[in-house]
């Protein structure tokens, strides 16, 4: 049976870029950037999103005059937008799914000398320090910049912070696990 808070025309990208159009006016460009904070999405899945959320009544763009360059679209959430995004927060959500390279190649990485399988743990690792670094940048600034909404539910960037500050944890327990999975690399292979 369908969940009624459910609209036809979205998905789970729907709801986020709704979330996201809902607080500031934004181009598509800019939704990607934002996407990039929780959910990273290609310009080739938001658009075609775009398009089915304004046919369906739930944004609107509006053409914006560029000073030398072509116009851009800025997409705002409808009223019925706003609506339809509010009576799906609450319902049950789909079971996460996250595809990640990096796992699918240590699931296998037995066929590769441990030399090779560390030098590839080392290098997710320099990764996870700059995506570390980022968050604990971008939450200093938010911090920062809004020091009364971070303790206001009835704000969202009360929620950005709460989502940010997730982000940092589990990139820190991906971190510990990696220095883990080093740790065991660096042992003697056991001789069947």
């Amino acid at each position: 049976m369908k969940d009624p808070a459910r609209h036809e025309a979205l998905n789970n990208l729907g709801y986020q870029i709704l979330g996201v159009v809902t607080r500031v006016p934004r181009s598509g460009y800019d939704i990607v950037k934002q996407l990039e904070h929780f959910r990273p999405a290609k310009t080739s899945q938001v658009y075609p999103t775009l398009s089915k959320l304004e046919a369906a009544g739930l944004v609107v763009a509006e053409d914006v005059e560029q000073e030398g360059r072509p116009n851009k679209k800025v997409y705002s959430a409808t009223p019925e937008g706003r609506q339809a995004l509010t009576d799906w927060i609450g319902t049950e959500p789909e079971i996460p799914y996250s595809r990640d390279d990096f796992l699918t190649m240590i699931y296998s990485a037995w066929l590769k000398d441990p030399a090779d399988t560390r030098r590839m743990v080392e290098a997710r690792i320099e990764r996870i320090d700059r995506q570390v670094a980022q968050v604990q940048s971008d939450l200093a600034r938010l911090i920062a910049d809004h020091p009364v909404e971070m303790r206001d539910p009835s704000r969202w960037r009360f929620y950005r912070h709460s989502l940010q500050s997730r982000r940092l944890m589990l990139a820190q327990a991906e971190r510990v696990w990696c220095l883990s999975l080093l740790y065991q690399l660096s042992g003697d292979p056991i001789d069947d």
